[in-house]
């Protein structure tokens, strides 16, 4: 049994942010090396609903892999001015991906009908 693999210096996790000009999507994804691959922790703000969402890692060689996936429920989140106070909180998710973060080139929010909503470069 090969043994995992484990860096010999942990690099500390990253973060990197982005607002499509477009839609006007707010998204910040931390990054963090693991020997399964890479963990992420998204913030995103102004997404409104209904719809079903994903995260995707992209990497320098144009693989796709869905990181994590959420449902938006109609009134949002993250939308100042919002009149529910749960839709003026950013929504938090958790994911993974069996990418080395050095091999992630970019992450893409989309909706489940193919939509960009955000890209992070990574």
């Amino acid at each position: 049994m090969r043994s995992p693999k484990v860096p010999s210096t942990p690099r500390p996790p990253r973060t990197s942010s982005a607002t499509d000009p477009t839609t006007r999507v707010g998204a910040t994804v931390g990054m963090e090396e693991k020997p399964r691959g890479t963990h992420t922790v998204l913030e995103l703000k102004n997404v409104k609903g209904p719809q079903k969402c994903e995260l995707i890692a992209v990497s320098r060689t144009g693989e796709e892999e869905v990181v994590t996936s959420w449902s938006v429920p109609r009134w949002g989140y993250g939308v100042e001015g919002a009149t529910n106070p749960t839709a003026k909180s950013s929504l938090y998710v958790h994911g993974g991906a069996a990418m080395d973060r050095e091999d992630i080139d970019r992450f893409e929010v989309r909706t489940f009908d193919g939509e960009r909503l955000v890209e992070i470069g990574a």
